[in-house]
């Protein structure tokens, strides 16, 4: 279990950061138009494949070892953040600096998780 908390923790960071590179790339290029079913669906749609199990992963590790400074809400709140940029980030009208609030909460959610984690011998 603890083995696949870390792997999905970390392909999360990497989609993260993918979003943070879609929105300022869509930012940037304001002629950008959304290709809702082709690009939004499949990566939202695997993304939260992803982050669903993680949140499972994430909750039983919790009530498990009781990390100090994690709780099961933040679980769930880094969850829907997660869906969140992952489709706010193919969006010109996007608020970058709500954006960049979130992927920082996420990111340190994640980043604890990483650091607490210790696979049993």
């Amino acid at each position: 279990m603890y083995t696949e908390l870390l792997a999905k923790t970390n392909m999360l960071k990497d989609l993260c950061d993918q979003s943070l590179k879609r929105l300022e790339d869509v930012k940037e290029n304001e002629s950008y138009e959304v290709d809702f079913h082709n690009e939004v669906k499949p990566f939202v749609d695997n993304t939260m494949k992803i982050a669903d199990s993680w949140r499972d992963l994430a909750n039983t590790w919790i009530t498990m070892e009781f990390p100090k400074n994690l709780h099961p809400n933040q679980i769930d709140a880094t969850h829907e953040n997660i869906q969140h940029i992952s489709i706010q980030g193919f969006y010109q009208d996007t608020k970058v600096k709500r954006f960049k609030n979130m992927y920082e909460s996420i990111q340190y959610v994640l980043e604890s998780i990483l650091e607490k984690v210790t696979i049993p011998n």
